[in-house]
Parts: C-alpha cells; structure tokens; sequence
C-alpha cells in the first residue's frame, strides 16, 4: 500500500525511536549480565565496561545515522537539481526499503517540482498572468484548482469556478477527458473556434484551446488547458455568415417565383413534350430545388450560429419522414446518372422528430452521397435500432474519405482541398444536418474507407424515452438536448 507523503515523517519518527529503544534495551540487558557476575576478575569486569561503551558509542552512532539518512537521501536530490557546482552523485531511491517507507516518493516530489518550474508558485503565477493566453489547471475530478486572469472561467454561486466555453457537442472536452482517463497515461487534444458565449452576448469571445493530460500527476494538476483569444479572426468568417446571410433572404423570393413557373409550365405542358424535353425539364426542376436547399442551409446557418434553432418535436415515424423526400430524392439521384435503394424496416419505434427539419438532414447527406459517387453508382438508405436511438443511414461507394478529413466534414465552411476544385457545394450542408440532429437530441456521424465508399448516420431519439420531457416543456426541445446546462448550450462545464 502506498504511503501518504504528509505520513512519512511521523512513519520515520516512530522507526527511530524503536531503534533507540532497542539500543537502550541491549544495554541493559548487558549491564544485567555484568552485574550478574560480578566476582569477575576486576580487570576483565573493566574490559567489559569498556566493550559496553564502545557498543554504545557504535549504537548511538547507527541510530543518529539511521535517523538522518533521509536528511541525507533529500539533501542530495536537491543539490543534484541545484544550479550549484558539486559532485555529488544522485540518491538511489529505488532502493525497496526506500519504497516500502515512502522515502522514494518524497524525493520523487522533489524531482517533480523541479521539473516542473524553477520558480516559486507566487512568481509562477505572476509570470502566468502576463502570458498571452488562458491557463486552466484540473485536478483527477476535473474541478479548477488554478486559473490565470485570462482564463474564460467564471465563479459559481458555490465559490467554485467553472470553464465558460461552449465545445461542440460531437466534441465535448468532457468526453475527451473520460477518454483518456480510461485509455491514456498522458493525451493532448486541440479545438478551434469555441466560443465562451452566446452571439447576443456583446462581450463574447471565440478561443483556439488546447489540452493536455497527464494521469497521476504529482503536482495535483492532471489537465491543462490553454486558451488562445482568437475573436478577431474568427470575427471575419462571422461577418461572410452574416452577409451570405442577408443575400440569401434577397434570393429566396426570386428563387420561389421560379419554381412556381416550373411547377406550372411542367404540370401544364408535360403531356405535350417529348422524352428529351421532360427530362430537361425534370433537370431544372431539381437543379431549382437544390438551390433552394442552399438558401435554406445558409439560412439554417445563421440561426443556428446564433442559438435560436429551437424546435417542437412530434412523435413521428422516420418512414414517415423518408416518405415526404423519397420521390424528389430519386429523381434527384436518377439525373445524376445514380441508383438510390431505401430498405426501411416497417416496425420501427416511433421518434420525438420535426418533420420538416429531418427531411433537410436526410436531402443532406443524399446530395453528399450523389456528388462523391460515380456514374452508376449505388446509394443506399438504411434504419434501425440502436439502443434508445432509432437511426438513418446514408452509403455509397465512391472515393471515400481521408482519416485526417473526415473528424473535419461537421464543421462550418469546411472543404476538402482534394474535392474542392471538381464538386459543387458550400461546405455547410453536414453542418447543419448536425446542427438539426443534434438539436433532436441526437447525433451524427460518418465512417468511411478511401476509395471504398462512405456511411452517414444520423441517430434520433425513439419518442417513449423522451415523452415525459417532452411534455413537460410543451414539446420544445431544450429538454433533451445533451448539454450541462440550458439549450445548446454546449458548454461541457468543467469545475462545479
């Protein structure tokens, strides 16, 4: 069993006087016998009295020694560390009595602390505050035991202080963490672009964060986290948002008025046009409905950039949901030269859904897997159960996705450089499908083997697990949403 550094003194203490009480004991016990036979020849009684001293002397000696040899073992660490001129070796703490007293942990503390800063904690903290960065420091519970004055952390009504960013909730800092406890001895992990707020909030900031863990650290700081204040650039890309924005509510009416005159002139001249023309015609058809689906998705964008995707959800079948797109989706496949195939199981639990809004998830990752596919190829829609999660997937067998790509595809904006230059897209249709489904409640996510294919999945909860909250908030979703505190939140609160 280990022995608690804050133990080992009064250990030490009591090892010492058991030796000096086994000295003085063995003296006695000699003087005892002395006595005993005391009609020795006073010469060799005198000789006696003489060898007693000098075993004293000798015990005396091993004790004093016994007794300060951890003086010894700690004093020799430290000049070892020392930025002083010596010659002295380094102990040997390895040593098993070393490690059974708990010797060799004191003076590992020594070697710890050493390596870990040559100044004192007062002038550590002062040189971390003029850092030009956050400093977090989380003890093995994942409470704030440190934090420099730039750090985005905040004090509870408990006088315990709380990181305030907001990690997406496909990449919570919390589930990196419980993920390395588990596997890692020591991890690191890097984020871009998290916010400490809300948008409304004037005095919002978005940080670049890194973290690192180190299990069992003899400094009682196992995380790190680094924060780099980053809002300014990440200002600029809200800007392009907010003007994207506003162009696409000026597009909307113009593309509306469009595809009503299609609806009319298909609905109406149909019949009289030859099979070349009603497939021209079924062309801009779908390539009016894509548009449509973009300005929408940018749309969806800049609400949900701003919180305010909050939606009222039914219970619903998902066939009910793949009904309402099917049709547009096959023809959609059919122009570009693919084979879309639904294999939707019929007894399926029913989900807590907005209809409208899983519809746009679905078209989604159906036009991802029509522009990464080949001619002919075959794109497949799958359900099922998994656990309290009813779930959608996507598969095709195109060019598949990079390792180093596919941990990027959810992000907002985000294009492959290799798939830039020859397919079309804003790169923001598998942000807000996350965005939808995660407002579900849900979560999505893609496996994928280059030059193989790939398979997006999208979970949903079923309704008989979510009824209760549910009704309790007149069917608003903030309830089931997987956050620490409020809806979409995301802010995985580390120290409370």
């Amino acid at each position: 069993m280990a022995i608690r550094i804050a133990d080992y003194y009064g250990g030490h203490f009591r090892r010492v006087l058991l030796a000096a009480g086994a000295a003085i004991v063995v003296g006695l016990i000699i003087l005892h016998v002395i006595f005993m036979a005391i009609n020795l020849p006073l010469s060799v009684t005198i000789g006696l009295l003489v060898v007693i001293a000098i075993l004293q002397v000798i015990g005396l000696f091993i004790v004093i020694r016994f007794a300060l040899e951890p003086l010894d073992i700690i004093t020799r660490a430290i000049t070892h560390i020392s930025r002083q001129p010596h010659s002295t070796t380094p102990p040997n703490v390895n040593l098993p009595s070393y490690i059974r007293t708990g010797l060799r942990d004191v003076v590992q503390t020594v070697y710890d602390t050493s390596l870990a800063g040559t100044v004192s904690s007062g002038q550590a903290s002062d040189i971390a505050d003029i850092l030009p960065c956050g400093v977090i420091g989380l003890n093995s519970a994942q409470q704030v035991i440190y934090h420099n004055n730039r750090a985005p952390v905040t004090l509870t009504s408990r006088d315990q202080y709380v990181m305030t960013l907001q990690f997406p909730m496909n990449n919570l800092l919390t589930d990196w963490l419980e993920n390395a406890i588990d596997n890692k001895v020591t991890d690191i992990k890097i984020w871009t672009n998290i916010p400490d707020a809300d948008p409304d909030r004037p005095e919002r900031k978005v940080y670049d964060v890194i973290a690192l863990y180190e299990k069992d650290s003899s400094s009682g700081i196992e995380t790190r986290v680094v924060t780099f204040d980053r809002t300014l650039a990440y200002q600029e890309s809200q800007n392009d948002v907010d003007f994207i924005s506003v162009a696409a509510h000026e597009l909307r009416g113009p593309i509306t008025v469009i595809r009503g005159y299609l609806d009319v002139i298909i609905q109406e001249l149909r019949p009289k046009l030859d099979v070349e023309q009603q497939v021209l015609m079924d062309r801009l058809d779908v390539s009016a409905s894509r548009l449509s689906d973009y300005i929408n998705n940018i749309l969806n964008v800049s609400k949900f950039d701003r919180k305010h995707l909050r939606l009222h959800l039914k219970e619903d079948m998902l066939a009910n949901v793949i009904a309402a797109v099917s049709d547009d989706l096959t023809l959609r496949a059919k122009t570009q030269q693919r084979v879309l195939t639904f294999s939707i199981p019929e007894k399926l639990p029913t989900i807590a859904a907005d209809k409208n809004s899983l519809t746009e998830v679905l078209s989604n990752l159906v036009d991802n897997a029509i522009k990464y596919s080949h001619n002919g190829g075959q794109i497949n829609v799958t359900a099922g159960i998994d656990g309290n999660f009813v779930f959608c997937s996507v598969e095709d067998h195109g060019i598949g996705i990079p390792p180093a790509v596919a941990s990027n595809l959810f992000e907002k904006f985000y294009r492959s450089h290799r798939t830039s230059n020859h397919v079309v897209g804003t790169g923001i249709g598998l942000y807000i499908s996350r965005a939808i489904v995660e407002s579900h409640g849900g979560k999505i996510g893609v496996t994928s083997k280059e030059g193989e294919g790939s398979m997006f999945t999208f979970h949903i909860p079923i309704y008989s697990t979510v009824a209760d909250k549910l009704r309790s908030g007149h069917n608003d979703n903030q309830g089931i949403i997987r956050t620490s505190s409020g809806w979409i939140k995301n802010h995985s609160k580390i120290g409370g």
